[in-house]
This record gives C-alpha cells, structure tokens and sequence, in this order.
C-alpha cells in the first residue's frame, strides 16, 4: 500500500542537508517547508500546519540536543521524526519519551527516510479520520461530550427514558445544557418526527404568558386583530418544552395544571376547549421541591410535571471532561481541526471554579478562538496565556518548578484514562479508542502511571 502524501516541516541548519532532503521528498509526491532554527521552525509550525515534522536536535541558537528536545512538546500530536548527528541510545530514548515519533541518524538512508516518513504520514492521516469518527460519535451520544460518570449516567437515564411518555423535569445549575437535554429526550423518542417547541417561562411577561402558551381569539384583547394560535397548539403531536418552569406565575401554574390533567386548554377569550398530545418536558435551575415547601410552586403541579427527575451536573463535578470540551469548542469555532490545547493550558482549565459551567468556558473558547483566528496563520494551539488574555485576567506566575506541572498533568491523565475504561469497560483497545491514543501508547501510560 502506497503512503499518502502531505505537508512535511524540515527544521535543519544545514543548507546542504536541506536542499537534498526537500528534493528527495518532493520526489515522493510531498510538500515540504523549510526552517533553520528553532524560533522559524515554531513560527513556520503554526502558520502552516504541517502534517509532519523532521526535526533536527542540534539547532541555533544553542547547537545543542537539549534545545531540540525542549521544541519536542510545543508540537503537539503531530508526528516528529527526530534527526540527528549526535546519534545513541540514550538521546534516542530521550526524544522518544519526550513525544517524537521515530529517530533516524545522519548520515541519513534515503530508503529508512522514505519508510519513516511514510509511517508517520499515515499516523497523522488516521488521527484527521479519527476526530472524524469521534465527532460522529457526539453526534450519536445527542451531542452531550464527556467521559465522566456523572455525564455517562446521564446519557444513560435519556436513552432510557427518551422512549417513554413520562414527563421530564431537569435540574441543574444555569450553563450546564438543559435545553441540550430536552432536545435529546425529543430525539430518542416517539415524538421525534413531530415539533419540539420551547418557550421560556421567564422571559415573557405573565400578563403575555397566556397568550404565549395557549393562544388567543381575535379581539380577545387590545391589539389582537387576529385568531393566534399558541405555542401549545404548535406543539401538538411533538414535545413542549418549559424551560425555567419556576419562574412561571402561580395563575399560569392552575391553568397549565389543568391542561396537564385534562388534555385540555381555553385560548384567551375563548370558550370552548381545545385539545393538545404534547410531551411535557421541564427545566429550572431552581429546587422546585423547596419552592412546593415555601409554597411558591403548585405541589400537584410539580408532581404532575415530575414523571421523573433529570440532574445536569455542574462543570465542577465532571472536571475530566473540562479538556475534552474546550477543545471540542475551540475546534467547532475556528472551524479547523488544526487546534488543540497545550497541556498546560488543559490542566489550568481543569483547576478553574466554572460558576458558569459549560456555557461559561464556551463562551472562554470562542473568545479565545477570535483572538487565535485574528492572527491568521495555521495551527492554533491555545496555552495558558492566551486563555488568560482572552479571559481578561492576568496570567499565572511562571511554575518555580517542573515537577509541579509533571504532577498535574499525571493526575489529568489518570483521571482521563480512569473514565475512558470505565465507560469501556475494561476494554484497552476501545480506551484507547475513546482517548485518540494507540493502544501501545495507552499501555505505555497505565505502566507509567501505575495503573496496569
């Protein structure tokens, strides 16, 4: 099977080296650019985006390998073919750990290049097929993103209840994507060929909120010129859902009960009843139960609406899914998948209190991804800094020491690594799967990280 051809970044010093390399692959079918120090070659990286790196160790200013090894991260999961004249195991190893793909020596063989370059070409292919799988994968999930357990229990309760009639009322703090779960519940079930319709029991006026829900007749009021029919008839045969029920008037809370009870409603200034089949869904970011025992919510209302309770747990009890999501955000909004987080930055999201939750830290992508896209170039990878500018605060002191940084991130990974095989169910190579990892890569970090 022939390799696919791409984009391939040389980053060497030496010219002669360069124009025999760039010939060599150019016959190969690639397109290669061309850098010759480190700082260019960082530049070059993220205004183009390669598909491959070849990277010397041994570059200005330092001359040194250490200099080509500390370059090694800010790649991020693009394949890194490390060459070098300064040849042996040890720095072998050393650029391995440190995130290369292969290793090849000067004076380089022309057949091992080929066979190299070839292999990470297919990696980096794959990888671009994979977050296409995996955004499919969302999509199948009801687009609710995340391998925590709160999450997976959730996914599981909506396709549990999804094909039932039972009425819905979802719970959780503001930002964490009720609406998100109405529609899923609309989705998995019965009604899903018919409308799904919301309306907002706070933001329309009470004395207008009757008029909004059940409809009214032509001079039934001022203004009314006209027969409107209400959100309740546009409904019908689908799902209604009421999003921030708490808030609605005690008057509108007998009506609505009413028709809960009876199928049945009256449009302003009718008289006769008009009939409605909708699927009741609710949502509040308020404890409706309280509200029944303060006696500010109708108790046979709220246990009309309550077939069953759904939870939408806050971004701060599902902190494994922080990185995950950004980066999904970040992607969705510059509209590439040349995007990804440094790992610093995915660590200091994790950390952060989210009082807005999920809306909160997409509305923080989308800044960030504005400011990326304003400067143009190629791959964006949001670290620590950017996040900081784009979220208007000043950013963390530099770490005093690495083991800091080492530490977080592990804990990161365990905590990742913990959720993909649970939801697998032990199964390493779907793991794997769920993390966008090689399965050698997976068993390298469970040895790693003590988990095996």
């Amino acid at each position: 099977m022939s390799s696919p051809s791409g984009h391939i970044l040389l980053a060497d010093d030496e010219p002669a080296f360069q124009r025999l390399a760039t010939l060599w692959l150019q016959g190969l079918g690639h397109r290669v650019s061309i850098a010759g120090d480190a700082d260019s070659a960082l530049q070059r990286f993220r205004e183009q985006k390669p598909d491959v790196v070849l990277l010397d160790l041994a570059m200005p200013p330092s001359m040194t390998p250490e200099a080509g090894l500390a370059l090694l991260p800010q790649f991020g999961s693009v394949p890194v073919i490390v060459i070098t004249g300064h040849a042996d195991h040890a720095l072998a190893l050393r650029a391995t750990e440190g995130g290369a793909w292969d290793f090849i020596a000067k004076p380089v063989d022309p057949d091992l290049l080929r066979m190299i370059v070839g292999r990470a070409m297919q990696k980096a292919k794959l990888e671009q097929e994979l977050l296409t799988l995996r955004a499919q994968a969302v999509e199948d999930d009801f687009g609710i993103v995340g391998h925590s357990p709160a999450v997976r229990q959730l996914r599981d309760m909506i396709r549990r209840i999804g094909p039932t009639q039972l009425g819905v009322v979802i719970q959780g703090p503001t930002g964490t994507g009720k609406e998100l779960v109405a529609r899923a519940l609309h989705r998995s079930g019965p009604r899903s060929a018919g409308p799904l319709v919301a309306v907002h029991c706070g933001a329309v006026p009470a004395e207008l909120l009757e008029s909004e829900l059940f409809g009214h007749l032509k001079g039934s009021f001022t203004g009314a010129h006209r027969d409107q029919p209400g959100l309740l008839a546009t409904a019908d045969g689908g799902t209604l859902f009421l999003d921030e029920v708490g808030e609605m008037p005690p008057a509108m809370q007998v009506k609505l009960l009413r028709f809960l009870q009876e199928g049945t409603f009256l449009p302003v200034g009718g008289r006769e009843p008009r009939r409605a089949d909708v699927r009741v869904v609710s949502a509040t970011h308020r404890d409706l139960q309280a509200m029944v025992a303060e006696g500010t919510f109708r108790e046979d209302l709220y246990y009309r609406l309550k077939g069953i309770v759904l939870r939408t747990p806050a971004l701060a009890e599902r902190r494994e899914d922080v990185p995950l999501l950004a980066a999904l955000f970040l992607r969705r909004a510059l509209g590439r998948r040349r995007a990804q987080l440094a790992p610093d930055a995915a660590v200091w999201l994790s950390q952060q209190a989210w009082p807005g939750n999920v809306r909160e830290l997409q509305s923080l992508m989308d800044c960030t991804a504005a400011l990326a896209g304003a400067q143009g170039g190629g791959e964006v990878i949001a670290d620590v800094e950017a996040l900081c500018f784009a979220q208007g605060s000043a950013a963390p002191a530099p770490l005093q020491q690495r083991k800091a940084l080492d530490e977080a991130i592990a804990a990161l990974e365990v905590q990742m690594i913990t959720a993909a095989l649970q939801e697998s169910e032990g199964n390493r190579s779907e793991a794997a799967r769920l993390l966008g990892i090689s399965r050698v890569g997976l068993l390298k970090k469970l040895d790693r990280l003590g988990l095996r």
